[in-house]
C-alpha cells in the first residue's frame, strides 16, 4: 500500500503540475547526486545504481524535465519556467561512469557534471568505504565486529533493502565521524576489514576502481559532460589543516585543468563535509560554485558555496524516485506561497 502511494505521489503528471505552479515564481531546478552504476546482476550498493534502473530514470526526466548544464544555472534565461530543469551530477569519478554512465546520457542527450577526486585517478586505489562495503555485500555479511578498535559490534538485516542500508549507514558514519583514513582508529578498523576479506574485495574491486586520467580526458571530449573537483584526497576537508586544505583544492584543479584544458570551477564537497575555513579556501582556490548534500532545490539566490543536492540511492525504488523528487518539489514551493 505504501508502495503504491509513493509511486501514485510520484506521477510526472503532479510534477508538471508542481512545475506550472512554481514557475510562476521562477525557474524550478533540481539537481541530482548519484555516484555509480552498477550490472542489474551485479550486487547491491546503495550508492550504486542498476544500469536499466539508470536509463528508466533518464526516461522519465526526459518526459517530465528538461536536462540542463552547469553553465545554465549562470543563465537564468536558458531555464525553462514551465517545466522541471534538472541537472545531472555524478561524485568520486567511477570507471562505470565512462563505461555504464556515459553511453546513456549520451542516448538521452542529457548533459552531467561529473566531480573526479585526482589522487585516486593516479593512484588507482579503490574509495575507501568500497573496501567495507565490497565484502559486506559480496558475501552477504550479517555481522562485523570492530569492538576492539573502539567502534560497534555492527549487525546487517539480510534483506537487500533500505533497511540494509540504515545499517551500513551506521558503520560509514561512526567511521567518517571519528576522521580520516590516517586517524588510527579508522586505519586500524580498515586493515582489520582488509586482512580478513581483502580477497573478496580484490576480487571484485577492479569493476569499481577509479577513472584514470586516459579516461577522464575521453569522457571530457564528450559534448554531454563537464568535469568538476571532488578534491585531490577524497577526504572529509573539514578534518584536515591548512596547507592539506589548500593543496586538496589547488592540486585537484591544476591536474583536471591539465587533462581538460580548463580548470574547473565547480566543487563537490567530499561527502558534503563543509564549514566557513573550507568554503574560504575553495574561494581562494578558484572556485566559483561548490556543492553539498543537503537536499534542496537549486535557486540563484543560493549561497554559491553550499548548494543543495538531491541524492539518488541504488536502493530506491523507481516510484520513489518520482515520489522524493516531488515532495522536495512541494516542500520548496510552500515558502514562495506564505
Amino acid at each position: 500500500m505504501r508502495e503504491a502511494l509513493k509511486s501514485l505521489l510520484g506521477h510526472p503528471a503532479l510534477t508538471r503540475g508542481l512545475v506550472r505552479v512554481g514557475g510562476r515564481g521562477g525557474p524550478m531546478v533540481a539537481v541530482l547526486c548519484y555516484h555509480d552504476l552498477r550490472a542489474d546482476d551485479d550486487f547491491a550498493n546503495w550508492l550504486r545504481l542498476p544500469v536499466t534502473e539508470f536509463d528508466r530514470q533518464l526516461t522519465w526526466l526526459g518526459r517530465t524535465a528538461r536536462f540542463i548544464a552547469p553553465e545554465d544555472l549562470d543563465a537564468p534565461e536558458r531555464l525553462d519556467r514551465g517545466r522541471l530543469n534538472v541537472m545531472l551530477t555524478f561524485d568520486d569519478g567511477y570507471l562505470n561512469n565512462l563505461e555504464l554512465a556515459l553511453p546513456l546520457l549520451e542516448a538521452h542527450r542529457a548533459p552531467a557534471l561529473f566531480f573526479v577526486s585526482t589522487r585516486p585517478m593516479l593512484d588507482q586505489q579503490p574509495f575507501w568505504p568500497d573496501l567495507v562495503l565490497t565484502p559486506v555485500q559480496a558475501l552477504r555479511l550479517t555481522r562485523l565486529d570492530l569492538t576492539a578498535f573502539g567502534f560497534a559490534d555492527y549487525r546487517f538485516r539480510p534483506a537487500d533493502d533500505g533497511r540494509r542500508w540504515e545499517d551500513l549507514q551506521r558503520l560509514l558514519v561512526d567511521l567518517k565521524r571519528v576522521g580520516n583514513t590516517d586517524h588510527p582508529r579508522v586505519a586500524a578498523a580498515l586493515a582489520h576489514i582488509t586482512g580478513t576479506h581483502g580477497d573478496t574485495a580484490a576480487e571484485h574491486l577492479q569493476r569499481f576502481r577509479p577513472l584514470t586520467a586516459d579516461e577522464v580526458g575521453t569522457m571530457s571530449r564528450s559534448p554531454w559532460v563537464r568535469i568538476g573537483s571532488h578534491s585531490h584526497d577524497h577526504v572529509l576537508l573539514t578534518h584536515i589543516d591548512d596547507p592539506a586544505l589548500t593543496m586538496n583544492l589547488a592540486e585537484s584543479r591544476r591536474i583536471l585543468g591539465g587533462i581538460t584544458g580548463s580548470p574547473p570551477t565547480d566543487l563537490a564537497y567530499p561527502n558534503g563535509s563543509w564549514d566557513r575555513r573550507v568554503v574560504m579556501a575553495a574561494r581562494k582556490a578558484g572556485y566559483t560554485r561548490a556543492w553539498a548534500s543537503h537536499p534542496g532545490l537549486f535557486t540563484p539566490s543560493a549561497p554559491k558555496m553550499a548548494l543543495p543536492r538531491l541524492e539518488v540511492g541504488g536502493y530506491d525504488q523507481f516510484g520513489v524516485f518520482g515520489f522524493v523528487l516531488n515532495s522536495r518539489l512541494a516542500l520548496d514551493l510552500a515558502p514562495r506561497h506564505r
